[in-house]
């Protein structure tokens, strides 16, 4: 009985998070790689970032992400091209994925407006350890051992960008790995009822001698809850960003980010549940990463500053 209520809790939350089946980051603008194809290359530097994220500290089992992206634009054209790598772990549960993506950039106006559409393909890992599942029936044959399965997936997405503001939208996954009750094994299918996506944006003005950036992301998935972040970052003396951030599922979120020069970024974030799923993963989440920019070598120096 005492592993019930935490069940049920977690249920509960992948709902509210569209299924919990698709990692979700603090960071999300500084992510934007990771969450989007058309990012991807949108910048005049190749920029690489790493992420961890521990979720739910201090519950057996609890969700752990990792993630690399690495993108940067085709000199002298439109294009950009990025790898994204992700390992999710859940409970029994292990997801593994490459992708390839590409990106197409439109300048809107002789300024500073462009509008970028991008495109990702790789493979998927997923592997199912039934043998680490509590379970009232021993003999479910669902449950008898591990299985890995192999997929092909593919995103789109869209993203706008100016000097003070920018908007995106993505659906990251078009594919999602469900379970076959006639042939008992998972695979891949295409259902649009289980497309996650990702609408959000943000804007950057001056306010006396810092800087505000105010964002917001919405995730949305065909018959289940919205769901939503709102963040605020302050940039302090042009290195030192800090905010805070509120996730609609209940969670307060506290982030910084330290600049160490003009190639390197760290930052971390800790997030706390104020719904009872606290008594469980009572020391909260913590996500922390690294992001390194690099000019072309024919172009020493950063190019230009960009604060997303």
């Amino acid at each position: 009985m005492k592993y019930i209520f935490p069940i049920l809790l977690i249920l509960c939350f992948a709902v509210g998070a569209n299924g919990q089946d698709q990692a979700q980051y603090n960071h999300y603008i500084g992510n934007q790689g990771i969450l989007n194809p058309a990012y991807n290359g949108t910048r005049d530097i190749i920029s690489g970032l790493i992420v961890h994220r521990n979720q739910w500290l201090g519950m057996k089992n609890a969700p752990m992400n990792e993630a690399i992206n690495i993108h940067g634009p085709i000199e002298d054209t439109n294009l950009g091209v990025g790898a994204i790598i992700t390992n999710d772990r859940i409970g029994f549960t292990n997801t593994f994925e490459f992708m390839g993506a590409a990106s197409y950039k439109i300048q809107l106006d002789r300024r500073d407006k462009f509008l970028s559409f991008g495109l990702q393909m790789g493979v998927t890992s997923n592997v199912y350890d039934g043998t680490k599942a509590i379970t009232i029936d021993p003999n479910d044959p669902v449950y008898q051992g591990k299985e890995t399965n192999f997929g092909f997936n593919a995103g789109v997405g869209a993203y706008f960008f100016a000097k003070d503001y920018f908007a995106g939208f993505s659906i990251p996954r078009l594919f999602n790995p469900q379970f076959d009750q006639d042939k008992l094994h998972f695979k891949n299918t295409f259902n649009y009822k289980n497309m996650h996506a990702y609408w959000y944006g943000g804007y950057i003005f001056d306010w006396g001698e810092v800087k505000v950036k105010p964002t917001a992301l919405i995730r949305t998935v065909i018959g289940a809850p919205l769901t939503f972040d709102v963040s605020a970052n302050v940039l302090f003396a042009e290195q030192v960003w800090v905010g805070l951030s509120y996730r609609s599922i209940s969670e307060v979120v506290f982030l910084t980010e330290y600049i160490i020069n003009r190639q390197f970024t760290v930052r971390y974030s800790f997030d706390y549940s104020i719904s009872p799923l606290n008594t469980y993963g009572k020391y909260g989440t913590h996500e922390i990463g690294i992001q390194f920019d690099f000019s072309f070598n024919k172009r020493p120096g950063m190019r230009s500053i960009r604060y997303f």
